[in-house]
This record gives C-alpha cells, structure tokens and sequence, in this order.
C-alpha cells in the first residue's frame, strides 16, 4: 500500500523545488531591463478639461502596452503634488502584457488652470522615470444642483473650445483650426477683434455680428515656420467682444514643437551634433530646508557639428541652469553649475530639467536634480 509518510515526503520535495525555483526566478527578473521606448502609452498627458472642486476627486487613466522583450517592472511611482495618488495594477508586467497607471485627483481648494506630473520608475536601462500628465481648468459650483446651468453665467457668447490644444507638431507645420461661437443671449452678440501676441496665428477677419440663438464658425491660420524655439509653447487668444456680463473672452492655446530628424538625410545625421554628460544626475546632497546649493556639470558635444540648445525647461523655479553658451563646438565641453533652492522643501526630493537640442539620437536631454531636505 501508498504510505501516508510517503506522500508527504513527496509532497515537501515539491513545496521545496517551487521555493527553489522561486529564488532562482526573481533575482533574474529583477535584473532584466527595458526600453522606455518598449513601454507604450496610449496617452501620456490626460486633459480634464473643466471640473468643479466640489465634485470631488477625479481619475486620470493612463493604458500601456509592455513591448519589450523582458518584465517591465515598477519600482516607484511618485506625484509632483500631494493631491495626487498615483498607482498600478501590479508591479510586473510581462512582454506583450499591457497594464494602466491610475491618478486619482482631489482638487479641493484648487481654482483656475492647474497642471500636474506622475514620475513612473522601473528597470529602465536608458532612463530614469517616464513622465505622465494631467491638465484641468478648476472652478467652483458654488453649491448648485449637479448639471444645472445658469443661463449668461459664463456670459452669453458661448464658445465650443476650452483650449485650442495642436499636440505635437513639426517645424515649419502649417494649418488651420477653428472656433465656434453660439450667441445664447436676448441681444445680437459682435465679435470685435481677435488678438493674440504670437506672430505664428493669424486671426480671422473682423468684427462679425452673431444673431440671437445662431452660431459662426470663426478660422485660424498657424504658421509655425514662424517660430524661433522649440518645445511646449503657449500662449493665450482674446476675443474683444459686446457681451454684456463678459465682454473679453480668454482662450489659452498649445503646440508642443519638434524636429523632424526623419526628414534629415543620411549625411546630415552622420555629421550630426550629439550631447553627452558626465553623469545626468546631480546629487545636491543632504540639505537644510531654505539653503540653496550649487553643482557643477560638464556638457560636451560628441558629434561632427555645433550643438545648439534651444531650450531648457525644469519643472520646478526652485530648479535653474544657465550656460555660457548655448553652442558648444564639436568635441567642446562646457561647465556650468545647477542650482537649486530648498525653500518650503522636506524629504527626498527629485526634479527635472531639460534641455532641448539638434541632436537627433536625443533631441531632449534630461537632467536630474536630488536633494535630501531636512
């Protein structure tokens, strides 16, 4: 007959192989990495449009696809803001499995156009962090009945755009976009003017007067040939108007300007200019709350033509680079010095600047500024 004491002999050599297999696996999981350009989103910037602070907490999803050929592993997502709680649906994700980010975000006490980051880390081998972000223009209901609208509360020229967002485009882009406008008054409703600071819009002709209950359909021309710099920009357009509770309409606009380096020939991405950094990571150190400190960094140009910086961008004014320069010389190095200043910080901190280039292998380069605040 099977003895009892045999099964279970059996049985513990199993539980034993599964804990040994177990030790074997994680450790060369843990190790593997991935492509952040492997992990992709189907979205990276969630726009909330309008929400009211009273409605309470509002939730950004961000879906991605795992395309790498090793576990996409999450070690630590962490928010610009403590309004908002990011997490994930696990922490390990497979080749080919797909998975979602979900931001949750309480606007109470918040009013006006905000925007906020979600910092994702994992076993990157070519980054730290892959950036998510949300954008909302908050405003009270002042303890109205949900969906009851008021008749001229946002005046009575209605416009079917919050915000003319044109997403990523190249340089040199041209197009057209459009604005609706309802007149929702008693009265016939004259647009005056149009005006904008940016030589890149051109505004349509003026005034034109909209008849009670009728809508026109108003056409911008961008030119974005017309621009000097590169990366997000924006800007506002003002709409002059007779309204009569709000005569001035302020609509913001957006355009995130980028190279083509597909369009680049082969010689030209040969003879192409490339940045390069001693180390992408300024360790500032242990620091007291209100002390300010400076690091020096080395930027060189590796590449066959001058490396021109177009831009930099932190995503914090306690954060700030200037350079000498903002063209290096093929095989030229600069050094220049991070600053940054602990003033109302406590804990770990971790900030960004970015610093926008003709370099075609990384037309964004990114720095990354520590600090430990007590």
């Amino acid at each position: 007959m099977y003895s009892t004491s045999c099964f279970l002999c059996k049985r513990n050599m199993s539980m034993k192989f599964i804990k040994l297999l177990f030790f074997v696996l994680i450790p060369l999981l843990s190790q593997s990495k991935v492509r952040m350009t492997d992990i992709v989103f189907n979205q990276r910037i969630h726009d909330f449009g309008i929400i009211y602070e009273d409605d309470g907490i509002v939730s950004a999803k961000y879906d991605f696809t795992n395309y790498a050929k090793s576990p996409f592993i999450i070690s630590n997502i962490d928010a610009a803001c403590g309004c908002t709680n990011p997490r994930s649906s696990k922490d390990t994700f497979m080749p080919g499995e797909s998975g979602q980010i979900l931001a949750e975000f309480n606007p109470k006490g918040m009013v006006g156009k905000t925007k906020k980051w979600i910092y994702v880390r994992g076993n990157y081998e070519d980054g730290y962090q892959i950036e998510l972000k949300f954008e909302a223009e908050i405003r009270s209901r002042y303890n109205r009945n949900n969906y009851e609208y008021l008749r001229g509360e946002f005046g009575y020229l209605l416009s079917d755009k919050v915000k003319f967002n044109w997403g990523k485009r190249f340089e040199n882009d041209q197009f057209n976009d459009t604005v609706e406008f309802t007149n929702d008054g008693y009265n016939d409703i004259i647009v005056i003017k149009a005006k904008s600071n940016a030589p890149f819009i051109t505004t349509p002709k003026l005034p034109v007067t909209i008849p009670v209950g009728q809508k026109i359909e108003l056409i911008f021309k961008i030119d974005l040939s017309k621009i000097d710099t590169i990366g997000p920009i924006s800007g506002y357009i003002l709409f002059e108007t007779n309204d009569k509770f709000y005569p001035i309409k302020k609509t913001p606009y957006s355009v995130d300007l980028i190279t083509n380096f597909n369009a680049w020939k082969r010689k030209e991405l040969k003879n192409a200019a490339h940045i390069a950094f001693k180390s992408n990571v300024v360790q500032m150190g242990v620091m007291n709350s209100g002390s300010v400190r400076y690091k020096k960094i080395i930027i060189k140009n590796t590449g066959k033509s001058i490396l021109n910086i177009r831009k930099i961008e932190t995503d914090c004014s306690c954060t700030m680079l200037k350079l000498p320069s903002n063209k290096i010389l093929p095989g030229e190095s600069i050094v220049t010095s991070v600053k940054y200043d602990s003033l109302f910080k406590e804990g770990k901190q971790s900030k960004l600047i970015k610093l926008y280039t003709n370099d075609p292998l990384n037309p964004i380069a990114t720095l990354y500024v520590k600090a430990i605040v007590k």
